[in-house]
Protein backbone atom coordinates (compact mmCIF):
# COMPACT_ATOMS: atom_id res chain seq x y z
CA UNK A 1 0.00 0.00 0.00
CA UNK A 2 1.53 3.05 -0.82
CA UNK A 3 1.76 6.16 1.81
CA UNK A 4 -0.35 8.11 -0.85
CA UNK A 5 -3.22 5.49 0.03
CA UNK A 6 -2.89 5.27 3.10
CA UNK A 7 -3.19 8.88 4.12
CA UNK A 8 -6.58 8.81 1.64
CA UNK A 9 -7.21 5.66 4.21
CA UNK A 10 -6.69 7.68 7.15
CA UNK A 11 -8.34 10.81 5.92
CA UNK A 12 -11.47 8.93 5.08
CA UNK A 13 -11.27 7.32 8.20
CA UNK A 14 -10.93 10.83 10.48
CA UNK A 15 -14.09 11.84 8.15
CA UNK A 16 -16.42 9.51 9.31
CA UNK A 17 -15.45 8.78 13.15
CA UNK A 18 -13.31 11.66 14.11
CA UNK A 19 -10.38 9.04 14.82
CA UNK A 20 -6.63 10.33 14.85
CA UNK A 21 -4.48 9.37 12.10
CA UNK A 22 -1.21 10.04 13.11
CA UNK A 23 2.19 9.73 11.43
CA UNK A 24 3.16 7.16 13.36
CA UNK A 25 0.26 5.09 12.81
CA UNK A 26 0.55 5.51 9.11
CA UNK A 27 4.65 4.57 9.42
CA UNK A 28 3.33 1.41 11.77
CA UNK A 29 0.61 0.64 8.57
CA UNK A 30 3.74 0.53 6.08
CA UNK A 31 5.99 -1.38 8.46
CA UNK A 32 3.21 -4.32 8.68
CA UNK A 33 2.64 -4.19 5.38
CA UNK A 34 6.80 -5.17 4.55
CA UNK A 35 6.29 -7.49 7.53
CA UNK A 36 3.84 -9.41 5.93
CA UNK A 37 5.71 -9.57 2.58
CA UNK A 38 8.81 -10.96 4.09
CA UNK A 39 6.47 -13.44 5.71
CA UNK A 40 5.60 -14.68 2.60
CA UNK A 41 8.99 -14.84 1.02
CA UNK A 42 9.95 -16.65 4.57
CA UNK A 43 12.27 -13.92 5.76
CA UNK A 44 11.07 -14.79 8.92
CA UNK A 45 14.33 -12.75 10.78
CA UNK A 46 13.11 -9.25 8.80
CA UNK A 47 9.53 -10.06 9.10
CA UNK A 48 9.93 -10.13 13.17
CA UNK A 49 11.76 -7.03 12.71
CA UNK A 50 9.19 -4.64 10.73
CA UNK A 51 5.99 -6.37 12.72
CA UNK A 52 7.98 -5.25 15.99
CA UNK A 53 8.68 -1.77 14.45
CA UNK A 54 4.97 -1.39 13.54
CA UNK A 55 3.52 -2.38 17.09
CA UNK A 56 6.14 -0.19 18.83
CA UNK A 57 5.32 2.78 16.37
CA UNK A 58 1.53 2.39 16.99
CA UNK A 59 0.81 0.04 20.57
CA UNK A 60 -3.24 0.27 19.06
CA UNK A 61 -2.06 -1.51 15.50
CA UNK A 62 -4.19 -4.95 16.28
CA UNK A 63 -3.66 -6.27 12.79
CA UNK A 64 0.45 -6.00 13.30
CA UNK A 65 0.09 -8.11 16.70
CA UNK A 66 -1.85 -10.54 14.60
CA UNK A 67 0.20 -10.46 11.66
CA UNK A 68 3.39 -10.61 14.15
CA UNK A 69 2.16 -13.79 16.26
CA UNK A 70 2.02 -15.44 13.13
CA UNK A 71 5.48 -15.03 11.87
CA UNK A 72 6.24 -16.52 15.67
CA UNK A 73 3.65 -19.54 14.94
CA UNK A 74 5.58 -20.56 11.45
CA UNK A 75 9.26 -20.26 13.74
CA UNK A 76 7.76 -22.14 16.24
CA UNK A 77 8.42 -19.37 19.11
CA UNK A 78 5.21 -20.30 20.66
CA UNK A 79 5.45 -17.69 23.82
CA UNK A 80 5.76 -15.13 21.65
CA UNK A 81 3.08 -16.29 19.01
CA UNK A 82 0.90 -16.59 22.25
CA UNK A 83 1.90 -12.79 23.99
CA UNK A 84 0.87 -11.42 20.61
CA UNK A 85 -2.08 -12.83 20.17
CA UNK A 86 -3.58 -11.81 23.49
CA UNK A 87 -2.27 -8.02 22.77
CA UNK A 88 -4.61 -8.45 19.33
CA UNK A 89 -7.28 -10.10 21.27
CA UNK A 90 -6.93 -7.14 24.24
CA UNK A 91 -7.52 -4.58 20.86
CA UNK A 92 -10.37 -6.35 19.47
CA UNK A 93 -11.70 -9.62 20.57
CA UNK A 94 -14.43 -9.65 18.69
CA UNK A 95 -12.52 -11.58 16.02
CA UNK A 96 -12.77 -15.67 15.76
CA UNK A 97 -9.86 -16.45 14.29
CA UNK A 98 -7.71 -14.85 17.03
CA UNK A 99 -8.84 -16.88 19.74
CA UNK A 100 -8.84 -19.64 17.10
CA UNK A 101 -5.07 -19.54 16.39
CA UNK A 102 -4.47 -18.79 20.12
CA UNK A 103 -5.50 -22.28 20.82
CA UNK A 104 -4.02 -23.88 18.62
CA UNK A 105 -0.54 -22.49 20.04
CA UNK A 106 -1.59 -23.27 23.63
CA UNK A 107 -2.18 -27.37 21.93
CA UNK A 108 0.86 -26.93 20.39
CA UNK A 109 2.45 -25.73 24.15
CA UNK A 110 0.09 -28.81 25.48
CA UNK A 111 -1.55 -25.85 27.63
CA UNK A 112 -4.64 -28.22 27.36
CA UNK A 113 -6.90 -26.02 29.61
CA UNK A 114 -5.94 -22.61 28.06
CA UNK A 115 -6.18 -24.39 24.26
CA UNK A 116 -9.72 -25.42 25.16
CA UNK A 117 -11.16 -22.14 26.73
CA UNK A 118 -9.41 -20.24 23.50
CA UNK A 119 -11.40 -22.75 21.42
CA UNK A 120 -14.93 -22.57 23.22
CA UNK A 121 -14.62 -18.68 23.18
CA UNK A 122 -13.82 -18.97 18.98
CA UNK A 123 -16.86 -21.28 18.75
CA UNK A 124 -19.03 -18.72 20.80
CA UNK A 125 -18.15 -15.75 18.90
CA UNK A 126 -18.64 -18.37 15.58
CA UNK A 127 -20.54 -21.81 15.92
CA UNK A 128 -19.41 -22.68 12.46
CA UNK A 129 -15.66 -22.76 13.28
CA UNK A 130 -15.74 -26.49 12.49
CA UNK A 131 -11.79 -26.79 13.24
CA UNK A 132 -12.41 -25.09 16.42
CA UNK A 133 -14.79 -27.62 16.96
CA UNK A 134 -12.37 -30.31 16.05
CA UNK A 135 -9.63 -28.55 17.94
CA UNK A 136 -11.23 -28.92 21.03
CA UNK A 137 -12.53 -32.26 20.29
CA UNK A 138 -8.34 -33.15 20.39
CA UNK A 139 -7.91 -30.84 23.79
CA UNK A 140 -10.26 -33.07 25.53
CA UNK A 141 -8.96 -36.32 24.09
CA UNK A 142 -5.46 -35.31 25.80
CA UNK A 143 -7.25 -34.12 29.18
CA UNK A 144 -8.64 -37.71 29.30
CA UNK A 145 -11.75 -36.76 28.47
CA UNK A 146 -13.51 -39.22 25.47
CA UNK A 147 -17.08 -38.27 25.83
CA UNK A 148 -16.42 -34.34 25.63
CA UNK A 149 -13.72 -35.36 22.63
CA UNK A 150 -16.93 -37.56 21.02
CA UNK A 151 -18.96 -34.90 21.07
CA UNK A 152 -16.95 -32.34 19.45
CA UNK A 153 -15.58 -34.13 16.67
CA UNK A 154 -19.43 -34.66 15.79
CA UNK A 155 -20.18 -31.14 15.87
CA UNK A 156 -17.29 -30.27 13.78
CA UNK A 157 -18.97 -33.41 10.83
CA UNK A 158 -21.94 -31.40 11.76
CA UNK A 159 -20.79 -28.63 10.21
CA UNK A 160 -18.41 -29.99 7.71
CA UNK A 161 -19.45 -33.27 6.15
CA UNK A 162 -16.33 -33.53 4.71
CA UNK A 163 -13.65 -32.91 6.95
CA UNK A 164 -11.59 -35.66 6.92
CA UNK A 165 -9.73 -35.23 10.35
CA UNK A 166 -13.04 -35.29 12.24
CA UNK A 167 -13.94 -38.48 10.38
CA UNK A 168 -10.72 -40.41 11.16
CA UNK A 169 -10.34 -39.24 14.87
CA UNK A 170 -14.20 -39.90 15.54
CA UNK A 171 -13.93 -43.62 14.21
CA UNK A 172 -10.73 -43.98 15.98
CA UNK A 173 -11.75 -42.90 19.20
CA UNK A 174 -15.28 -44.96 19.20
CA UNK A 175 -12.53 -48.00 18.29
CA UNK A 176 -10.21 -47.23 21.10
CA UNK A 177 -13.59 -47.71 23.39
CA UNK A 178 -14.88 -50.61 21.83
CA UNK A 179 -18.01 -49.07 20.62
CA UNK A 180 -17.63 -51.26 17.02
CA UNK A 181 -20.75 -50.29 15.47
CA UNK A 182 -20.54 -46.78 15.90
CA UNK A 183 -16.66 -46.95 14.33
CA UNK A 184 -17.72 -48.86 11.40
CA UNK A 185 -20.66 -46.41 10.68
CA UNK A 186 -18.52 -43.65 11.03
CA UNK A 187 -15.80 -44.84 8.80
CA UNK A 188 -18.01 -46.14 6.29
CA UNK A 189 -19.72 -42.64 6.11
CA UNK A 190 -16.49 -40.67 5.39
CA UNK A 191 -15.46 -42.79 2.89
CA UNK A 192 -18.59 -42.26 0.98
CA UNK A 193 -18.31 -38.71 2.30
CA UNK A 194 -14.64 -38.46 0.53
CA UNK A 195 -14.76 -40.07 -2.59
CA UNK A 196 -12.15 -39.49 -4.83
CA UNK A 197 -9.73 -38.20 -2.00
CA UNK A 198 -6.91 -40.40 -2.45
CA UNK A 199 -4.37 -40.98 0.73
CA UNK A 200 -7.66 -39.48 3.00
CA UNK A 201 -9.57 -42.28 1.83
CA UNK A 202 -6.73 -45.02 2.10
CA UNK A 203 -6.24 -44.14 5.89
CA UNK A 204 -10.24 -44.27 6.46
CA UNK A 205 -10.35 -47.63 4.94
CA UNK A 206 -7.51 -48.79 6.82
CA UNK A 207 -9.04 -47.91 9.96
CA UNK A 208 -12.26 -49.59 8.59
CA UNK A 209 -10.34 -52.93 8.07
CA UNK A 210 -8.65 -52.64 11.51
CA UNK A 211 -12.34 -52.64 12.93
CA UNK A 212 -13.21 -55.35 10.79
CA UNK A 213 -9.95 -57.09 11.78
CA UNK A 214 -11.86 -57.07 15.58
CA UNK A 215 -14.90 -58.35 14.62
CA UNK A 216 -12.97 -61.02 13.32
CA UNK A 217 -14.41 -60.80 10.39
CA UNK A 218 -10.92 -61.35 8.53
CA UNK A 219 -11.92 -61.23 5.03
CA UNK A 220 -14.07 -58.02 5.16
CA UNK A 221 -10.73 -56.34 6.95
CA UNK A 222 -8.61 -57.91 4.07
CA UNK A 223 -11.04 -56.02 1.95
CA UNK A 224 -10.42 -52.83 3.20
CA UNK A 225 -6.70 -52.91 3.71
CA UNK A 226 -6.33 -53.85 -0.29
CA UNK A 227 -8.48 -51.16 -0.82
CA UNK A 228 -6.35 -48.86 1.31
CA UNK A 229 -3.07 -50.34 -0.43
CA UNK A 230 -4.40 -49.56 -4.14
CA UNK A 231 -4.91 -46.10 -3.03
CA UNK A 232 -1.58 -45.70 -1.41
CA UNK A 233 0.94 -48.33 -2.11
CA UNK A 234 3.53 -47.60 0.49
CA UNK A 235 1.23 -47.55 3.58
CA UNK A 236 3.11 -49.49 5.99
CA UNK A 237 0.81 -50.41 8.41
CA UNK A 238 -1.78 -51.29 6.14
CA UNK A 239 1.04 -53.93 5.06
CA UNK A 240 1.31 -55.39 8.36
CA UNK A 241 -2.40 -55.08 9.09
CA UNK A 242 -3.09 -56.68 5.81
CA UNK A 243 -0.88 -59.57 6.45
CA UNK A 244 -1.74 -59.82 9.82
CA UNK A 245 -5.36 -60.73 8.87
CA UNK A 246 -4.18 -62.83 5.95
CA UNK A 247 -2.66 -65.37 8.57
CA UNK A 248 -5.89 -66.68 9.80
CA UNK A 249 -7.40 -67.75 6.39
CA UNK A 250 -4.59 -67.56 3.73
CA UNK A 251 -0.58 -68.47 4.82
CA UNK A 252 0.79 -67.68 1.80
CA UNK A 253 -0.62 -64.37 1.02
CA UNK A 254 0.64 -63.77 4.90
CA UNK A 255 3.86 -64.58 4.18
CA UNK A 256 3.94 -62.31 1.23
CA UNK A 257 2.89 -59.01 2.97
CA UNK A 258 4.61 -59.56 6.02
CA UNK A 259 7.13 -60.07 4.12
CA UNK A 260 6.50 -56.79 2.25
CA UNK A 261 6.07 -55.21 5.36
CA UNK A 262 9.19 -56.11 6.67
CA UNK A 263 10.99 -54.79 3.43
CA UNK A 264 9.26 -51.52 3.57
CA UNK A 265 9.74 -50.91 7.52
CA UNK A 266 11.57 -47.62 8.27
CA UNK A 267 12.94 -45.61 11.52
CA UNK A 268 9.03 -44.44 11.64
CA UNK A 269 8.12 -48.30 11.84
CA UNK A 270 6.78 -49.13 15.75
CA UNK A 271 9.43 -51.54 16.70
CA UNK A 272 6.38 -53.62 18.36
CA UNK A 273 5.32 -54.46 15.17
CA UNK A 274 8.04 -55.24 13.38
CA UNK A 275 8.56 -57.82 16.62
CA UNK A 276 5.12 -59.12 15.72
CA UNK A 277 5.17 -59.46 12.34
CA UNK A 278 8.37 -61.99 12.70
CA UNK A 279 6.76 -63.78 15.64
CA UNK A 280 3.65 -64.58 12.94
CA UNK A 281 6.22 -65.40 9.89
CA UNK A 282 8.02 -67.52 12.33
CA UNK A 283 4.75 -69.15 13.51
CA UNK A 284 3.77 -70.12 9.87
CA UNK A 285 6.95 -71.31 8.83
CA UNK A 286 6.64 -74.17 11.59
CA UNK A 287 3.16 -74.47 11.33
CA UNK A 288 2.27 -73.18 14.77
CA UNK A 289 -1.42 -72.90 15.57
CA UNK A 290 -2.62 -69.26 14.85
CA UNK A 291 -4.11 -67.39 17.74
Amino acid sequence: MSKKLILAVCALATMLSGAKCSREHVHSVEMMNSCVEYHRRKLFPQAIRDCSKAVSLDPENEKAFHNLSIVYIETKEYEQAARNLQQAISLNGEIPLYHYQLGEVYQWMQQWERAAEAFKKAIELDDNLYKAHYRLGVVYQAMDNPQEALQKYTDSLMKNGKFFDAYRELGSLYLDYDFIPQAEQVLQEGIKALVGRGDELAVLHSRLGAVYSEKKQYEEAITQFRKALELKPNMVDAMFSLGWNYSYVNKENAKIWLQKFMESANKDTPPDYITAAQSRLTEIEVGSPIQ
